[in-house]
């Protein structure tokens, strides 16, 4: 039960079928383009993203249609004297992980600090998290309605509370040369429940503050007996991603190649609340999880006012699907999201059924910074 709780790492937007991944080095790439984007009516035309003063300029110009990165120049041929240029090296997966890994800035990962009066925090030893987690986080300075936002959340099992989550834009950071938004979940299993089945997770995801593309994400589970230690980094220059999964077993190695920008399973999450939502207009884009790409439908459903236990809010409802030969949830089942309807669009809440009931996270405070 408390595994499918997890709602805050967003695996309710549950994988469908993907490409197998083929690692590949290829020639430097053009500068990486924000996620391919698409707002249609039972997706025929589509049409550019409304523009809106609360988001980025760069999330507001999103092309309206799926796109591929341009495609990048041919590698110089033969040099004017005959010679054959000399070939970059190729570097393995592993490579790029030890790499990534000697690039760390901090010996530990950034800490947390509680922003609520009965928050924990989770200790970070004996987690395999991304390189990433060892960068210095800033106070956000970007114009995005998520900057210095903090959320908190009860979830149920029906009308049983199960736990707590947490989302938090706790700054930004520079990964790989550019600004991230670092976003951050955790989950805990309410006290009297935790004897029986502790969960105790937490998730970062690094979302571009300027173009709105996942740069990387990690994931970090305890749940009972289950451990898994989970990341990914998106090296758009290489057209290739790289990162590890642990489970009880020695880590292995995840890698394979990237043609477009795109978002992780939190990652996505944001993007959508960076688009103008129109009631009957779907939101397409790219979307990637461990080995597994392929492109999510996000449909605005309708408005609706909705009652938590952190007010009264006029929300826009949304709901997440896959498109293609692929599986959504099981035998019709579904994810339903509430967001704000506002320059905000702050999910307010999330539920989704399952074989006996429903699951879902509810808003029970918030914070802005």
């Amino acid at each position: 039960m408390l595994r499918n709780l997890t709602v805050l790492s967003l695996a309710l937007w549950l994988a469908a079928c993907a490409a197998k991944p083929v690692y590949k080095t290829e020639c430097p790439a053009a500068p990486a383009t924000p996620p391919a984007v698409t707002q249609n009516e039972d997706v025929p035309a589509p049409e550019k993203t409304p523009q809106t003063d609360a988001i980025p300029p760069a999330a507001q110009e999103t092309p309206a249609q799926n796109t591929v990165l341009e495609e990048k120049e041919e590698c110089a041929g033969e040099t004017a004297g005959g010679e054959q240029p000399q070939t970059a090296p190729v570097f393995s997966p592993q490579d790029q992980i030890s790499a990534a890994r000697a690039r760390q800035t901090l010996t530990v990962p950034a800490p947390d600090k509680p922003s609520f009066e009965d928050e924990e925090t989770i200790p970070l030893e004996n987690r395999r998290l991304s390189p990433f987690a060892y960068e210095p986080v800033t106070p956000a300075r970007q114009t995005a309605p998520w900057a210095g936002e903090e959320l908190k959340y009860g979830l149920y099992y029906s009308f049983i509370k199960a736990g707590t989550a947490y989302i938090k834009t706790r700054g930004t950071a520079e990964i790989n040369g550019r600004t991230a938004y670092v976003i951050q979940t955790t989950a805990f299993s309410a006290s009297v429940i935790d004897p029986f089945f502790k969960v105790r997770d937490v998730n970062y995801s690094w979302l571009d503050a300027e173009n709105f593309y996942s740069l990387g994400y990690s994931q970090s589970v305890r749940e009972g007996t289950y451990k898994r230690d989970e990341w990914l980094a998106f090296d758009y220059d290489n057209h290739a991603y790289y990162g590890e999964l642990q489970k009880k077993e020695e880590p292995r190695v995840i890698s394979g190649s990237l043609e477009i920008p795109v978002l992780d399973m939190l990652t996505s999450l944001y993007f959508v609340r960076a688009q103008e939502l129109t009631v009957g207009k779907d939101v397409v884009f790219d979307i990637i999880n461990r080995e597994k790409q392929y492109p999510l439908i996000v449909k605005v459903l309708k408005k609706e006012t909705v009652k938590t236990a952190a007010g009264k809010f006029d929300c826009i409802v949304v709901e997440p699907q896959f498109r293609g030969e692929g599986i959504f949830v099981s035998k019709g089942k579904s994810l339903k999201v509430w967001l704000t309807d506002d320059e905000y669009k702050m999910p307010v809440k999330m539920k989704t059924e399952v074989f006996i009931g429903s699951v879902s996270a509810e808003l029970l405070e918030y914070k802005r910074n």
